[in-house]
């Protein structure tokens, strides 16, 4: 991959060359084309082995996205190549399926929703750089409340952002993600509950000022109706820190800032 430099920038293919513009790394890039054709992977008897990796891959990138729409509510705190990893993060749980058939395994997040907790959002503010202070989840009985509470906190101490900030909030968000398996009728891979990505709320506090004296935090989010009632569902919580330069007394009003986010638990 080259870069595209000089008073001349543009977009598109030109014979065996495209240009397009990276929004991540912010400037223009060159590649070449190349690879097989679609006839030759989809015909080729020598290409099996890539369809099957082809058809897993699909799979994972379903469940990829899903998760992300599911998290759009804080979808300003994410940064960098994170969806490539999330894909990546699937395919590690693909791998898991031993008694599946290559090309068709399924996608157990209910089994091994414990990796999702290993995963960044954020490439140039990991979430455990920013915030250091300690936190509690819990689920109640009845399957519809989250809570997350964050006892004595101090802001001045416990999050960091470089460029330093005076205000900050919390933002709490709970969906519930399915498990995706193989359709043999249909030969796709679809989730074991749909519609579940409509099954997110988000719950943000007040903006509050950067502060060293400690103080109690408790956010709660609940579903309408009680989750977890079909095997193959996970209720998936993520958290979200945002900080803004501007005081509370001004007349700026800060709906949205910077900062970053994690998912900090599931529950099966």
């Amino acid at each position: 991959m080259a870069q595209l430099k000089g008073p001349i920038l543009f977009t598109g293919s030109v014979g065996g060359i495209r240009a397009y513009y990276n929004k991540t790394l912010k400037r223009y890039v060159v590649s070449t084309k190349g690879g097989s054709t679609k006839e030759i992977i989809n015909n080729n008897p020598t290409m099996e082995r890539q369809r099957e990796n082809m058809s897993e891959f699909k799979g994972c990138t379903k469940m990829a996205s899903q998760l992300r729409r599911a998290l759009d509510s804080i979808s300003h705190l994410r940064q960098g190549y994170y969806f490539s990893q999330l894909v990546a993060l699937a395919k590690l749980i693909q791998k898991q399926d031993d008694e599946g058939i290559k090309g068709t395994r399924s996608i157990l997040l209910s089994k091994y929703s414990r990796l999702l907790l290993s995963f960044n959002f954020n490439q140039l503010h990991p979430f455990d750089q920013v915030f250091a202070q300690r936190y509690e989840v819990s689920f109640s009985e009845d399957k519809r409340t989250v809570t997350l509470k964050l006892p004595e906190l101090k802001s001045a101490s416990r999050i960091y952002w470089p460029s330093g900030f005076e205000a900050y909030r919390i933002a709490l968000v709970i969906v519930q993600q399915p498990d995706w398996t193989w359709n043999l009728e249909g030969k796709r891979f679809e989730p074991v509950v749909k519609n579940l990505e409509l099954k997110t709320v988000t719950t943000f506090s007040g903006w509050r000022s950067r502060n060293t004296v400690p103080e109690d935090i408790v956010l709660t989010a609940t579903f309408e109706e009680a989750a977890l009632q079909l095997p193959g569902t996970t209720v998936v919580v993520a958290m979200g820190i945002e900080v803004s330069a501007y005081q509370l007394d001004t007349f700026v009003i800060n709906t949205t800032g910077v900062g970053t986010m994690k998912i900090v638990e599931c529950f099966v």
